[in-house]
């Protein structure tokens, strides 16, 4: 049931993303991957299921918020580099391999007798990190060279 509400979160997130976030603006929305980290480890301190259904669903919007312009621009810049059929299939390949380490690092984790709290925990500090490092990075190249004013985007 957690999984169905999360995804109609991730629909509602992925349909505002299309209507309001350009191609020019997709590294806008990197604050809601740290976000996103943050508002996973909430799920820590609760115990009612009806505020678990809502802040699933949060999660799953803040989720398709995020993963629509990312993965716009990932494939945009996928197809100049590469050309379009190899940047979706190097996508798909990290996406899934990343899903099969996560999923291997929560077994071993489970099996190792860890509290399903300090999973959570570390799983959002991860998340939380790993996005405050990427937005680092592109402030970082933005300085260097301003690769976001060569997106070809009508809406900007």
């Amino acid at each position: 049931m957690l999984q169905g509400v999360v995804a109609i979160g991730i629909a509602i997130g992925a349909v505002l993303a299309a209507r309001l976030i350009s191609l020019r603006r997709s590294v806008r929305v990197i604050p809601l991957g740290i976000l996103m980290g943050v508002v996973v480890m909430g799920m820590i301190f609760v115990r009612d299921p009806s505020v678990a259904l809502l802040l699933m669903v949060v999660i799953g919007a803040l989720a398709g918020f995020f993963v629509v312009p990312m993965n716009a621009l990932l494939q945009h810049r996928g197809h100049i580099l590469m050309g379009a059929g190899h940047s979706i299939a190097v996508q798909n390949f990290n996406e899934n391999l990343s899903i099969l380490i996560m999923t291997g690092l929560y077994a071993a984790l489970i099996k190792a007798n860890l509290s399903i709290y300090l999973i959570i925990v570390l799983f959002s500090l991860f998340m939380a990190g790993m996005m405050y490092l990427v937005q680092l990075r592109h402030e970082r190249n933005q300085r260097d060279f301003d690769s976001v004013s060569l997106l070809d985007d009508t809406r900007a």
